[in-house]
């Protein structure tokens, strides 16, 4: 066997690749994974090579935009289940801004798998989870080689392929693996990488909960498989702060959120509203797309909350998102792109310890930087569109650019860590497998957002001695009431009381939070209960114990 891989836009994005798996007697498979930017997989292929399948790895438009103009030779498209369900709701919302060629030869051809699939007799693919996105996956290689040394496993080799990925689960769908049943001999990276995801993510969390809470009108506006990872988190985290939030979700991410069967009790799902005010309401939170306010249900959204004060529009932008002025709402974007920090990457290539890598979804500079980045194993960063050969004669291939004694050092040290390497004989390899939504596995700060958040009054009057407490209400009679529900009664009175005297007062106090701001601009919450008529002026006075309290 003979395996080789073509970069097929690295100068675009550099997420697709055409691989070859050529066996002894000359037969040939070809194979793209995704189908991006500029890719024309027609040119790369020779008179006598024909594609055999299309993996794609999930349904973000950077890496479907050509598929249908590369379905040849009547090869399949292999996908995961999700994301086959996903394509078939996106591909046509996408067409109406965007030019994908014949849709219908791709949902034509949408072939989802989830098991060993064969492509030649001597070779077979499958999908795993990948997290990143809801549905996104995947695919290992398996291939025999009777030329092989390899032994125990007859020769078998594996490929593995990430596609962007995170080890973090996504709204339920498992995170990539880093153990196997078996060794990964060469691994396919795309290392599209962002340190700072949970920590935006939490920014974000703090923020729509904040002002929901505080009675404003939330729309949360973004992609729609990032509004239904969003919406799964959300419900979560207010199940766990034991806090109602009305969440809805709207448009095209409603109709992805419905395809995939998600069932939350706090989420409503509207794919098609004919007014603004139908899933607009106090204290709710709105989920719609696109992240930009200028296009489609976002729009119209925006529009309606524009000159209403208390209300928040908040973009999750995968880049730093559009600038909004002129709006009496407060707006705000975070960047919210749920890659692995360079940390994890590290850690991956580490666990999986194959003896090549083949840098994917970078150019340029960062393709040089990786290519130095691992010391046990090949690492091919190559910002070319030549045919690179992996593996011919049993044997995986060194870069012809490394030096003899480099090769002989990096060999001895992935046969270190071979060593050293623990395989996982019970891994699954499901990919349809959908489990509960683990917060912390997320990447949520649920600790932080339950100080911040959670309904916790202490009882002032309750005894420090269990003891004590237990022996005097054996002495009570049964219809006195508990001292619980004398101490509830007696703080609703006390504060009854202070607020009666505030009011008595020619000038009032009342506390107030703050809730958002921008230059020139800030609005406050008013926590006492005060009459004040619409438009009336009033003087703030803001004291250090305020501030303190």
């Amino acid at each position: 066997m003979r395996v080789s891989y073509q970069h097929a836009n690295v100068h675009s994005g550099n997420e697709s690749t055409l691989l070859r798996f050529t066996t002894e007697d000359g037969t040939r498979a070809c194979v793209l994974v995704d189908a991006g930017d500029d890719v024309d997989v027609e040119s790369m292929l020779c008179d006598d090579e024909y594609l055999n399948a299309i993996l794609l790895t999930h349904a973000h438009i950077d890496h479907y935009r050509t598929l249908a103009g590369n379905v040849h030779h009547s090869a399949p498209i292999y996908t995961s289940p999700a994301t086959a369900t996903i394509l078939e709701q996106a591909l046509p919302e996408a067409q109406k801004d965007n030019d994908l060629g014949n849709i219908s030869t791709a949902l034509e051809a949408l072939e989802p798998i989830d098991e060993w699939t064969s492509i030649l007799s001597t070779l077979e693919v499958r999908p795993i989870s990948a997290g990143h996105t809801p549905g996104a996956a995947g695919f290992i290689f398996r291939f025999r080689d009777e030329n092989s040394s390899d032994g125990p496993l007859s020769g078998e080799q594996h490929l593995l392929v990430t596609g962007d990925f995170t080890t973090r689960p996504c709204a339920g769908f498992s995170g990539l693996e880093t153990s196997y049943p078996f060794d990964i001999d060469c691994v396919l990276l795309n290392v599209s990488s962002d340190d700072s995801y949970t920590a935006a993510l939490n920014e974000s969390l703090e923020t729509v909960l904040e002002r929901a809470f505080a009675g404003s009108r939330v729309v949360v506006a973004t992609s729609s498989l990032t509004g239904v990872h969003y919406a799964t988190v959300l419900a979560h985290v207010a199940m766990e702060l034991e806090r109602e939030l009305p969440i809805t979700i709207v448009g095209q991410a409603a109709k992805v959120y419905n395809a995939l069967e998600y069932d939350l009790p706090a989420v409503t799902p509207h794919e098609v509203f004919e007014r603004p005010g139908e899933v607009l309401e106090d204290g709710s939170v709105t989920i719609t797309g696109p992240e930009s306010p200028t296009t489609g249900s976002s729009r119209r959204l925006f529009e309606t909350i524009d000159d209403d004060p208390g209300a928040l529009f908040i973009q999750l932008a995968t880049d730093n998102g559009d600038g909004i002025s002129n709006t009496q709402c407060t707006t705000q974007s975070v960047r919210l792109s749920n890659h692995p920090t360079l940390e994890t990457i590290d850690d991956v290539v580490r666990s999986l310890a194959p003896i090549e890598v083949v840098i994917k979804h970078a150019r340029g500079d960062t393709l040089n930087r990786f290519q130095r980045r691992f010391d046990r194993c090949f690492t091919w960063g190559t910002n070319d569109q030549d045919i690179h050969r992996l593996y011919e004669e049993g044997r995986w291939n060194a870069p012809g650019w490394i030096a003899e004694a480099t090769e002989r050092r990096i060999r001895r040290r992935h046969w270190e860590a071979v060593q050293e390497q623990s395989l996982e004989p019970d891994a699954t390899l499901d990919v349809n497998g959908r489990e509960p939504i683990d917060l912390e596995a997320e990447g949520v700060n649920l600790d932080a957002l339950e100080e911040t958040f959670a309904r916790t009054a202490a009882d002032p009057y309750a005894s420090t001695n269990a003891d004590a407490v237990a022996s005097d209400t054996e002495t009570l009679p049964a219809e006195t009431e508990s001292l619980e529900e004398q101490s509830l009664e007696a703080e609703l009175l006390a504060r009854l009381d202070a607020i009666d005297a505030k009011l008595e007062r020619s000038e009032e106090t009342v506390r107030a939070r703050v809730l958002s701001g921008t230059e020139g601009d800030q609005f406050l919450q008013l926590l006492d209960s005060v009459e004040l008529e619409p438009g009336e002026i009033v003087e703030i006075t803001v004291s250090e114990d305020s501030r303190n309290a």
